[in-house]
């Protein structure tokens, strides 16, 4: 399946994908009042459990990551790892809730993600001319694991062959902060895609 796809289905993957990522870029400026751009690390077919997520900002391990699957003509899942410093910076203004059992930083670190995905589904949607939903984000606190573990975990049972496509953003005075966000697309969008054109 891998050899049968074309330089425009790439094209057209990149392209949506940029889009998303500057909407979603432009939602994380308004929240945290920073300039916020991105700056694309990987993007590939691979057969799953041989993926190779170029980017060293990728091998950070110890990172909070939070999920979203995404579901509808297109599945999925996206992938945001923050450290500590950047959890610091978007949690800065939240203060710590009266009832001990709600963590207020957390839930909001969960609407981040939340708004982040839906930034880059909208596009996605759009430019793809498909129908994509994004579930509930799922804090799943610190991770020591490879990504390219992760999706093999998360994929190997539903699909042999995915999209993968990870940014890192980038936040003005702040270079030492670079927040990886990876997308990984099983299978169904090649189906999807074989039947629209390039915008």
């Amino acid at each position: 399946m891998l050899e049968a796809l074309n330089q425009n289905t790439s094209e057209k993957l990149d392209k949506s994908f940029d889009a998303g990522y500057a909407n979603a870029a432009s939602a994380l400026a308004r929240m945290t009042a920073q300039q916020i751009g991105f700056n694309q690390i990987h993007a590939g077919f691979h057969h799953v459990g041989e993926a190779q997520v170029d980017g060293p900002i990728l091998v950070n391990q110890g990172s909070l990551l939070l999920t979203t699957e995404i579901f509808g003509d297109i599945t999925g899942k996206s992938y945001l790892f923050l450290s500590d410093k950047e959890v610091e910076l978007l949690t800065a203004g939240i203060p710590v809730g009266k009832d001990a059992s709600i963590n207020l930083k957390e839930e909001f670190l969960k609407e981040v993600d939340n708004i982040l995905s839906a930034s880059v589904i909208t596009k996605l949607s759009n430019e793809l001319k498909a129908k994509m939903y994004g579930d509930i984000p799922l804090l799943q606190g610190k991770t020591l694991a490879k990504i390219e573990d992760t999706i093999e975990d998360d994929f190997s049972e539903q699909t042999e062959t995915i999209y993968i496509n990870a940014i890192s953003f980038s936040i003005e005075g702040h270079s030492e902060m670079k927040p990886a966000f990876v997308w990984v697309l099983d299978s169904s969008v090649f189906e999807s895609i074989k039947t629209t054109s390039i915008i």
